[in-house]
């Protein structure tokens, strides 16, 4: 489903009619990190510029949604949607929700697309970082087959595997704030939404750990969503990136790579919520969209 920002409605907020822009979060962890809260919302800064956003809501997954893939997220979930919107609209993906759109792009016309740190070469992470991973996945593997879910906690196992150092220097820093700080409750808020969220469909789970990270099969060209497949060339409509110089999660080198992208020193969660993120990605992507509103 989609949604407005947080403490907005539709009289108050942007312009009437149809959502102009429509963001699509990862699978993984609710969507809140693109609309945290009233102090801090990507989504709710661009209302109040005028821009008329909705969040795609992925909603509660269960073990009947054990077939889901990232292709049936796209055929299934997401153009539906899109094709009962009036008209083409921007899509702007975070992280995994960037392949969702990308592919989505692929299927119908876009004014534009927006990738937020979005994975694209997955043989860029390190070798041996994804041989580690993969022994996880087979150590987890059974026991999420037999429930048809991947539970929040492997992918924080994962996540663990993929930047053991950055988890150490994150809580150090925690430790050195006053706790009644507002960097402080910040912390706590993006904690709780990162290690919070739906688990996912087995098969997505399946396809991330074995296509993706351990077959970079979209790297190598090789993702088909509904007979298209999925390469920039493929896009309908024009495409930014925005990808992160310091990300853990999505390093530099695993990004798709896109000609014109824009790179910050935030991570990847800082870039879009952090306390850069109003002075840098924020008016960037205001105003790559309001340069692409005449593009259909």
């Amino acid at each position: 489903m989609l949604r407005s920002a947080a403490g907005s409605t539709a009289s108050d907020t942007g312009t009437p009619g149809a959502p102009r822009v429509v963001f699509v979060p990862s699978p993984i962890n609710a969507p809140d990190v693109l609309d945290m809260d009233v102090q801090c919302s990507l989504m709710g800064w661009l209302e109040e510029q005028g821009v008329r956003c909705a969040l795609l809501d992925w909603g509660p997954i269960t073990p009947e949604d054990r077939a889901d893939t990232l292709d049936s997220f796209v055929m299934h979930r997401l153009l539906p949607l899109l094709q009962a919107v009036d008209g083409p609209v921007h899509l702007v993906g975070y992280c995994l929700g960037g392949l969702i759109a990308w592919a989505a792009a692929c299927h119908l016309p876009v004014r534009s697309l927006s990738l937020i740190a979005t994975p694209w070469h997955f043989s860029g992470y390190p070798a041996a970082r994804r041989e580690e991973l993969t022994r996880m996945w087979q150590h987890h593997r059974s026991s999420c087959e037999a429930m048809g879910l991947v539970p929040m906690e492997v992918m924080q196992h994962g996540f663990w595997t993929l930047s053991p150092d950055k988890l150490m220097e994150k809580y150090l820093k925690f430790g050195a704030m006053p706790p009644d700080s507002a960097s402080a409750q910040r912390f706590v808020a993006v904690e709780d939404w990162a290690n919070g969220g739906e688990p996912l469909p087995f098969a997505l789970g399946e396809q991330l750990f074995e296509q993706l990270y351990r077959d970079d099969i979209t790297g190598k060209g090789q993702w088909t969503v509904g007979d298209i497949a999925i390469a920039p060339g493929a896009i309908r409509g024009p495409v930014m990136e925005f990808a992160s110089a310091s990300d853990a999660i999505v390093p530099l080198a695993c990004s798709p790579d896109m000609p014109g992208r824009e790179v910050m020193a935030s991570g990847h969660v800082g870039m879009v919520i952090g306390g850069s993120a109003p002075r840098t990605l924020w008016p960037m992507l205001k105003r790559w969209i309001l340069s692409h509103e005449g593009s259909i």
